[in-house]
């Protein structure tokens, strides 16, 4: 494998979920002639002695020739959380604009995908087009007490390569809108496969990678553009309420750098919290 990337996910037994990718080589897929080298992310699950005991590979599990941006980076996954009511996974893959459910059951799973969450998914959104749902996300978190049957999802929606209508135009397509980053929170629901937007922050600002999003103890929701310009470098973190119109009540402007994730934190110091 190649080295690790994006994220570590320690489990309640002790053990490790570490994203990591190889390369395999393919001949002649279609509008690939010759060989093509494909980078596809591998989940390993690594006991207390960092002993790997179950292992996701992406190359058994999805379909090579969907590949909507930057193929042959074919998936790029960016984050894996853990759903503590049924011991499942969920994967965050940028470049295939889904948050997958994998069949972990605390290590005893088949590695089946259990459902596709996005644009050409395995869900109907109730109340929106292609525009609504998230692409090339980051950082999705669940939002609600329980992780199945009925659960709130939130992310950092970047917003590349967004397909606007039913014809399949993108942002930024010729006479397009442009594309923009957004805030969401979704409302998922396992049983009917139904998916619903409960609410967004669409920006102004378009971060087109980076970012993370969290629902703060007074219901404000924390988000991070983790590139507003590259020369120079510059994030931007927002506090906003969780209105219908959101209002901004903190922002934090980043120079210099990029802002990978920003997440709230009750204090650096025993005993003190702000």
């Amino acid at each position: 494998v190649n080295p690790f990337h994006h994220d570590i996910l320690p489990l309640p037994n002790g053990h490790f979920i570490i994203l990591t990718s190889y390369g395999k080589d393919f001949v002649d897929l279609p509008g690939y002639p010759g060989t093509t080298t494909v980078t596809g992310d591998v989940l390993v699950d690594v006991d207390e002695n960092f002993q790997p005991v179950w292992v996701w590979d992406a190359f058994d599990h999805l379909d090579i020739n969907r590949h909507p941006m930057q193929f042959p980076d074919w998936t790029h996954s960016n984050a894996v959380i853990y759903s503590a009511d049924d011991g499942n996974l969920l994967l965050s893959i940028r470049h295939q604009s889904w948050v997958i459910k994998i069949d972990y059951r605390d290590g005893q799973g088949t590695g089946d995908i259990i459902w596709r969450l996005g644009y050409q998914g395995d869900f109907t959104l109730e109340n929106g087009g292609p525009a609504d749902w998230f692409y090339a996300q980051h950082y999705p978190i669940f939002l609600s007490p329980n992780s199945t049957n009925v659960f709130e999802l939130g992310m950092f929606d970047n917003g590349n390569g967004r397909v606007l209508d039913s014809a399949g135009t993108l942002c930024d397509d010729p006479g397009a809108l442009p594309c923009y980053s957004r805030a969401p929170i979704y409302e998922v629901n396992e049983s009917s496969m139904t998916a619903r937007l409960l609410w967004e922050d669409k920006r102004d600002e378009y971060s087109f990678a980076l970012g993370s999003m969290q629902v703060l103890g007074n219901s404000n929701v924390e988000f991070d553009l983790g590139i507003i310009t590259t020369n120079p470098r510059s994030a931007r973190v927002v506090e906003v309420t969780q209105e219908a119109v959101p209002q901004t009540v903190w922002q934090l402007d980043v120079s210099g750098q990029f802002a990978y994730r920003s997440l709230r934190i009750p204090s650096l110091y025993p005993g003190v919290q702000w």
